[in-house]
């Protein structure tokens, strides 16, 4: 991996030479931004990071009126919020997922490397355009199999009733029609580019065509000087943007199916699209991130939980002392892990690990916000808990995981924020604010420990459950 050096070396020399140094490569390299991410397509940042656009002249181009700009608002938001949902979800999914676990687990590691290295809110949002996409791709393809289904219901029971009726040989065949049918139109929508409005197109073809129509009516003179002097009044410049048409081959699906068909080659365009799109997902970055942040993490609690366990079977007097000694153990690493996480999301390099005395001093520069993170992330690992305490079947595994998701998202932010206003801080506090803050960490660890190891009487797996302990694990490990 490339280190900062090297691209301190490339811009002295460049300097010396008169150009500009070439932009950096590695997603995790500190001059790696958010320009250098457009033009990069190996890692995810690269198509969820927003681009510089180009130069455009704008001294002469109007500004859109306030009802189309607070249209364009309300569509960004549904489409952040739709994303942040099918992030969630996917991730939930994924983290059920035996071996695939790792993927959702160093996504969320990443969340919080994302903020530490000195990046915005925004950009630790990652893959929001993408997971919408793809949880639009999924829903459309469930709605347009759901005739399908309610048609296979009818049939089933007129199969069960006469299966040589002919009711149940109509239904059959109209149900190979609506399989073939239905088949057609989701390749369809995924050729032509996927939006989430393709899969509907024969629904909403009427409004749109007639608001496309309208649209085109008010370019004409007349019209757009009645509009200019009637709503024109409230809304400056609402004229242009009511007669700003798109072409109809832009967003009516037949007409794009039928130029793709007269231009491209439909099989290579589609393979070669669907192979870019999941390259972008950038899987196995996270896969790796995971894997070895599970590596770190586990090798930090393996001592205090082999102590925890043992205390649980141990009937003599040496499970007291156990029970002891592994909470004792608990308490510094349960303070510090998590922080060492995020130390380790800085650049993927498992030595992060053992650079406590690093965490420690980037505590000590913000040790208000360190505190704070600390008791957000295990006080949301909580509500985990009480789910454990009956057995969840294998096909409702998901749910459990997407609790995980939704406490453990805001949890790693909290965590990336907190180490960013550590690392941005010229000098440590004054010891009367850094020790009380240290301090006061202890009994929040401690409490959590002891929390963890009464757990152990109430979850489905006993004290092998002490082997999960997703708050700085795996959800639900495959192995248990």
């Amino acid at each position: 991996m490339t280190n900062s050096g090297d691209f301190e070396n490339q811009d002295s020399k460049s300097q010396q030479l008169g150009t500009s140094p070439p932009p950096p490569t590695d997603p995790l390299s500190p001059n790696y931004s958010v320009s250098d991410a457009c033009e990069s397509t190996n890692h995810l940042i690269s198509a969820d990071a927003p681009c510089d656009p180009p130069i455009r002249d704008t001294t002469n181009s109007p500004r859109k009126s306030w009802p189309f700009r607070l249209l364009n608002a309300l569509s960004i938001f549904a489409s952040r919020i739709f994303g942040i949902a099918s992030i969630v979800i996917l991730l939930a999914i994924t983290a059920s997922i035996p071996i695939l676990q790792f993927i959702s687990f160093g996504y969320l590691i990443e969340v919080s490397g994302r903020l530490a290295r000195q990046r915005t809110f925004r950009d630790a949002m990652i893959g929001l355009s993408k997971a919408s996409k793809l949880g639009g791709v999924i829903i459309g393809c469930w709605l347009t199999f759901l005739p399908v289904r309610i048609l296979s219901s009818v049939w089933e029971e007129a199969y069960l009733i006469d299966p040589s009726s002919s009711a149940t040989l109509i239904s059959k065949n109209c149900l190979i029609l609506l399989i073939v049918l239905s088949v057609c139109h989701i390749f369809t929508a995924l050729i032509c580019g996927a939006r989430f409005r393709y899969f509907f197109w024969p629904l909403i073809a009427p409004v749109s065509l007639a608001i496309w129509l309208a649209r085109r009516l008010t370019g004409i003179k007349p019209i757009r000087f009645a509009i200019k002097y009637t709503l024109g009044i409230l809304a400056p410049n609402i004229e242009k943007d009511i007669s700003n048409a798109k072409p109809i081959g832009d967003w009516f699906l037949p007409i794009i199916l039928l130029s793709r068909l007269r231009t491209q080659n439909i099989y290579t365009t589609a393979r070669d699209d669907a192979w870019s799109f999941l390259v972008s997902l950038n899987l196995k970055y996270y896969m790796l991130l995971g894997l070895k942040g599970f590596a770190g993490s586990f090798a930090w609690l393996l001592i205090p939980t082999l102590l925890l366990v043992s205390a649980s079977y141990e009937e003599s007097g040496l499970s007291i002392l156990f029970g002891i000694l592994g909470v004792l153990f608990a308490i510094p690493i349960f303070g510090t892990l998590l922080f060492l996480q995020t130390h380790f999301a800085l650049d993927g390099r498992l030595i992060r690990f053992i650079e406590v005395g690093q965490v420690w001093k980037n505590f000590g520069r913000a040790p208000i916000a360190h505190l704070f993170a600390l008791t957000i992330s295990l006080v949301l690992a909580l509500p985990l808990f009480l789910l454990k305490i009956e057995t969840i079947p294998n096909e409702l595994l998901w749910t459990l995981s997407l609790v995980f998701i939704i406490f453990s998202w805001p949890a790693r932010l909290t965590l990336g924020w907190a180490y960013r206003r550590g690392k941005s801080a010229p000098r440590s506090r004054r010891w009367w604010l850094r020790y009380p803050m240290l301090f006061a960490s202890v009994p929040i660890a401690f409490a959590f420990a002891i929390i963890l190891t009464l757990t152990r009487y109430v979850s489905w797996n006993g004290a092998l459950s002490l082997f999960e302990n997703h708050v700085f694990l795996l959800p639900a490990p495959f192995w248990l």
